[in-house]
């Protein structure tokens, strides 16, 4: 028989902001399906129970309008959707993402975009990679897969910031939706300008795909989707690759391996699994269900931990360590299911393809500063709060 959902009294907002791993492995062994008394959400932690998640579209879905996603965003997205209106709104942007416009165009604009980067960081100075290079570097990389002209380029994280706030407004608080009303704003008006561009001069970035459809989306949609792009990709973009830079840092024999064989994929690959950039992706149970043992009812919002299932102990041995020469199964990172992230690709040819080369190639013995602690912060979004390197 089916039992209720355990409650974790243990944990608190501050533990799952500075050590989730300690969180997630506590609850891995103790109770994996656990109801966080901190947060009032169900956690799933064991990777099989978070692919199930993520993949059984009969008992898990995402649709949801009562989130303040909708007003934060300005609409309904395509992530709160599922069946043919996400597909309709998901199929319209993916022509960015395709294989063919990865090597007739995408690839060249990826390596202008690293080496303009690499070329800025001073030779021999000691320097926060996070500022000095993953930021301005996501900034140049999303401008042109997205599409769009931030003015100033430093928007580009004040919406992303901005949209995720709102996200995030569990209380529905007027002043926060008031931060993000006003990038709204904002944002709706660079798109409303690009667009004009785009259909005069089409391309391959996602806001030209879906504007040059020729069963284009509503405004109302393209604008929607957009922000997902931005809220999503923006900070994910940054935090991933310097965790993938920690990580490589940490470990010099590995560098000079990727060094040796070009095989950069590998590091890309693991430091994505190593550290989530998105730690949970959330998931409406549609009709009850028992997993496990316990009852999940109806209706109830699960948050599935990819970062927990990515160091799962059944899966991952010693999963704490960056290690590129690991195997095991792919993480789940970037999702899986109807909801799969569409920019995974994209992301992974542009750290492996373009920037981990040549930022190694020119500075290939640059290495922590000393005595330097590295900080890793966030329980939703993850990624070290600064990254010093000596050049």
């Amino acid at each position: 028989m089916s039992k209720t959902v355990p409650i974790d009294t243990i944990t608190t907002l501050d533990m799952l902001d500075r050590d989730p791993e300690a969180v997630y492995r506590r609850l891995r062994r103790e109770m994996p399906i656990a109801r966080i008394a901190a947060i009032n959400r169900i956690i799933l932690t064991k990777a099989d129970d978070t692919y199930l998640a993520k993949t059984d579209t009969q008992h898990f879905g995402s649709s949801d309008t009562t989130t303040p996603m909708q007003r934060a965003f300005g609409g309904h997205t395509l992530m709160r959707k599922d069946g043919e209106a996400h597909q309709v709104e998901r199929a319209a942007m993916t022509e960015t993402f395709h294989i063919s416009a990865a090597r007739s165009h995408w690839q060249g604009v990826f390596d202008a975009i690293a080496q303009q980067a690499v070329d800025a960081l001073p030779q021999g100075e000691t320097v926060d990679l996070r500022s000095a290079l993953a930021v301005p570097m996501t900034v140049a990389f999303l401008k042109q897969v997205l599409g769009i002209e931030p003015k100033p380029d430093r928007q580009l994280f004040d919406w992303a910031n901005a949209l995720i706030t709102g996200a995030m407004n569990a209380g529905f608080s007027e002043d926060v939706f008031a931060i993000s009303d006003r990038a709204n704003d904002e944002m709706n008006a660079c798109f409303d300008r690009m667009i004009e561009q785009h259909r005069a001069a089409p391309n391959p970035s996602v806001l030209a795909v879906m504007a040059n459809a020729g069963d284009a989306l509503p405004l109302s949609q393209i604008r929607t989707n957009m922000k997902i792009c931005i809220g999503g990709a923006v900070v994910e973009t940054r935090d991933a690759l310097l965790s993938t830079l920690h990580g490589l840092l940490q470990n010099p024999d590995q560098i000079r391996y990727c060094q040796e064989t070009g095989r950069w994929d590998l590091a890309t690959e693991e430091g994505l699994r190593w550290v989530a950039p998105i730690q949970t992706s959330p998931r409406i149970v549609q009709q009850e269900y028992s997993l496990r043992g316990v009852t999940l009812p109806a209706g109830e919002t699960v948050l599935v931990s990819q970062a927990s299932a990515n160091y799962d102990e059944d899966y991952w041995h010693e999963p704490e360590r960056f290690d590129i020469h690991r195997t095991g199964p792919a993480n789940q990172t970037f999702g899986l299911g109807p909801h799969r992230c569409m920019g995974g690709g994209i992301y992974r040819q542009f750290i492996s393809g373009s920037v981990l080369p040549a930022l190694f190639d020119r500075f290939s013995q640059m290495q922590p500063v000393a005595g330097s602690t590295v900080e890793f912060r966030g329980f939703g979004f993850r990624g070290p709060t600064a990254l010093p390197v000596q050049l």
